[in-house]
């Protein structure tokens, strides 16, 4: 398994915030979801769906996220709605 061990020494981990496009194409994406729903997790759940919000399905999705913080937070300053609001944005 060399190519295994090399990919494991020069793998990164890239917070959601300072990704930046292009992201993957339709045919990456859909390697990607193959193979994260083969891996093991801690809690032993299978994943059997996954969700990808693309074009302004992200600003709507959003909105709603936004939307649920503030129900939750009804003291939380405005500048975090509006992050949340922006978190599918970047």
């Amino acid at each position: 398994m060399p190519d295994a061990i090399e990919l494991l020494k020069v793998r990164r981990s890239v917070k959601p915030r300072e990704m930046s496009g292009p992201g993957p194409s339709p045919s990456e994406l859909e390697t990607i979801l193959t193979i994260g729903a083969r891996v093991p997790d801690h809690g032993k759940l299978t994943p059997w769906r996954f969700i990808v919000f693309e074009g302004s399905a992200r600003a709507r999705a959003g909105e709603i996220i936004a939307q649920v913080f503030a129900k939750k937070n009804p003291a939380a300053p405005i500048s975090d709605i509006e992050a949340e609001k922006g978190r599918l944005m970047d």
